[in-house]
């Protein structure tokens, strides 16, 4: 009996701890639900610019809840549109206080000291803290400022140096021009190195003059090519004069990409013939540092047999060039097409252990692993087909490589299923590894987010795409994407690399799918694969709706108004093809005319695409260029831009499905 009642007692108090916590739950769930309903309401208020009436929602919401901290940064942003700086510094204080978050710190502790001065209350230390403990955040340049207009008038010289900083970290800064006012009033305790980055301020900001009158006063041979560029749509005769003088400088220290620019900037000035002008420049202004240079643009111009020669000379003599690999590849080519494997299989591997992170190595290791093919050395050849894959995975060799290697629908181009729905939230996880961070990004807080400033390129990728704006989203994600990549160096990095796959939710970012609809649509219709045409829209604008190039081409997929009339059979007006649904309708309309005029083959089609059906017609023709081998002719075309087009389109392609459909993998 003792043992049934003691049963008895333990249940009931099992059940009413069970009751307890369900109601506390329910009672957690309601207080939850709650907080949500007035911070939805606080954000809807907020954005109709009702900033008392959002505060008020916002107040309301307890310190126990999950969005508390939420809560009390929409309450700082309320209280400062209505510059309430009271309340703003108090609920700001409480913040520093309350969140422990490392990534919105140097935003809190900014906006404490901007209202600390604004109060009258000491703000120096708080400027120069941020300044010492987060010198990569932009909150940081911008307290050297803050920190420089509190001490100019008490030490100009330590004021220099944080203005100084700041000019060189954000020359096109909301404070820049404050900044330069206030060094040029102070030029005597400037050096030569400050009228530099004084220039190159100037520079980037368009002003010339002034950028002239600063970069004057610095070593020429170091900022010619600036100095030239200073002259230019106004002095063409200085200019020229400029950068001749520079070219001649044995102590030179413009890089190689300047000195080419400058040589063809020269070209433009004087119209020469540029064979004739390289010519004369290489017999005049040669030195160590410009000679590979003017080497280089010459043999590009003369594209004659004596232009192995002179890639010959640049990879024997200068071999630190940035214009070596790529002179060492069209000595293989060269030799590739007349059958000389032996000379080939030496250059590429010299190439692979000089070169491996260049753009030509999964080129020259690709038609390396086709000469490996022709000697029927076909196990080395899929070995190094694989390595291309793995180590340039958003290369078009890549997708060369796995059509070699044979892979299910590597050889099939046209694939017919529709293109996966697809919305940035669904990587938002993966992308903020911070959960209060993941919050807010939950909470379409984009503009918040901008203002955190967060050193993280991922991050700011995805917040440009919530704004539309594809073309610098696709780029920031992409250059950091490959920076990492490329930067994998230990046994235990390249492990880490080699598991990088298109699953990789950054690789979204670089490619991501949008008007997804409109193209299904048409692509069913005109007969096309959704997902090469989405890889045309995204090498051709980055989908940017308004994209107009400087021949006249508008739209996502960058379409001429005559092209588009004449496949339309209408006279097609800018404002029709600057709409998205027009533009894609009437491009893959002109695709598949493409396809129909070259057989249904889509490597001929893309190729017309860009430069047209009558070019590739005569390429065709050209026994220089045509070949039974399809990747060989595209090696082949003589325009550059046209042949690294469909390199873009087709690496695009293959990257677009493996990430979004079944894989070629």
């Amino acid at each position: 009996m003792n043992k049934n009642n003691n049963f008895l007692i333990f249940a009931a108090f099992l059940l009413s701890l069970i009751l307890a916590f369900s109601v506390i739950f329910g009672i957690k769930i309601k207080y939850e639900n709650d907080a949500n309903r007035l911070y939805k309401q606080g954000s809807k208020l907020y954005l109709e610019e009702k900033y008392s009436d959002a505060y008020f929602n916002f107040k309301q919401i307890k310190s126990y809840s999950n969005i508390y901290e939420l809560a009390l940064l929409k309450q700082f942003q309320c209280a400062s549109n209505l510059s309430d700086k009271k309340t703003a510094y108090t609920t700001v204080k409480k913040l520093l206080k309350k969140s422990k978050n490392k990534a919105i710190r140097p935003y809190l502790l900014y906006n404490e000291a901007i209202l600390s001065q604004e109060l009258k209350s000491p703000s120096k230390k708080k400027y120069k803290y941020i300044y010492e403990n987060y010198p990569q955040n932009d909150y940081a340049v911008a307290s050297g400022y803050k920190l420089a207009e509190l001490i100019k008038s008490k030490d100009i010289n330590l004021a220099k140096e944080y203005y100084i900083s700041y000019l060189e970290h954000a020359p096109l800064g909301r404070y820049a021009k404050s900044s330069l006012e206030t060094l040029l009033n102070n030029k005597e305790i400037l050096t030569n190195q400050d009228f530099e980055i004084i220039g190159d301020a100037y520079l980037k900001n368009s002003m010339k003059k002034e950028a002239l009158e600063a970069y004057l006063k610095t070593d020429f041979s170091k900022n010619w090519f600036n100095v030239s560029k200073c002259y230019r749509d106004s002095n063409l005769a200085l200019e020229k004069e400029t950068i001749l003088k520079g070219l001649s400088l044995e102590d030179n220290y413009a890089n190689e990409q300047d000195i080419t620019s400058a040589i063809n900037r020269l070209q433009a000035i004087t119209k020469i013939d540029k064979v004739a002008l390289y010519q004369d420049l290489y017999t005049n202004y040669r030195n160590e540092k410009t000679a590979p240079s003017i080497l280089y643009n010459l043999a590009e111009a003369s594209k004659s047999i004596r232009s192995i020669k002179m890639y010959e000379t640049i990879v024997k003599n200068y071999p630190e060039s940035i214009w070596a690999p790529n002179s060492a590849w069209e000595i293989f080519w060269y030799n590739y097409k007349l059958s000389r494997y032996t000379t080939c299989e030496q250059i590429a591997k010299n190439f692979m252990l000089k070169y491996p992170q260049t753009k030509d190595a999964p080129r020259i290791a690709y038609w390396y692993g086709k000469v490996l093919l022709k000697e029927k050395r076909n196990k080395q050849a899929k070995e190094l087909f694989y390595k291309i894959i793995n180590d340039y995975p958003l290369s078009y060799y890549s997708f060369l490589s796995m059509k070699q290697l044979k892979t299910s629908k590597a050889k099939n181009i046209i694939i017919k299923k529709q293109i996966l729905s697809y919305d940035t939230n669904s990587i938002s996880k993966n992308i903020f590894k911070d959960k209060f961070l993941y919050k807010l990004a939950q909470y379409e807080e984009y503009s918040l987010l901008e203002d955190f400033k967060i050193d993280d390129p991922y991050i700011q990728s995805w917040l440009l795409n919530k704004k539309q704006d594809y073309p610098r989203s696709i780029k920031l994600a992409q250059d950091e994407f490959l920076k990492n990549f490329s930067e994998s160096d230990t046994e235990a990095e390249k492990t880490k690399k080699d598991k990088l796959n298109f699953s990789s939710k950054e690789l979204k970012l670089i490619y991501p799918v949008n008007y997804e609809d409109i193209v299904n649509y048409y692509a069913k219709d005109y007969k096309i694969s959704p997902y090469l045409f989405l890889s045309l829209i995204r090498e051709e604008s980055h989908f940017d709706k308004n994209a107009k190039s400087s021949v006249g081409a508008v739209g996502l997929s960058q379409l001429m108004k005559p092209t588009a009339s004449f496949i339309e059979k209408t006279n097609v007006s800018t404002a029709y093809l600057l709409n998205p649904e027009n533009n894609i309708k009437t491009g893959m309309k002109y695709f598949n005319y493409l396809t129909k005029e070259f057989n249904n083959n889509v490597y001929l089609s893309i190729l017309a695409y860009n430069a047209g059906p009558g070019s590739v017609k005569k390429w065709l023709e050209n026994p220089l260029i045509a070949s039974n081998d399809i990747d060989e002719f595209v090696e082949n075309i003589p325009y550059l831009e046209t042949k690294n087009y469909i390199k873009k389109i087709l690496s695009s392609y293959f990257i677009y499905v493996n990430i979004y459909s079944s894989k070629f993998l």
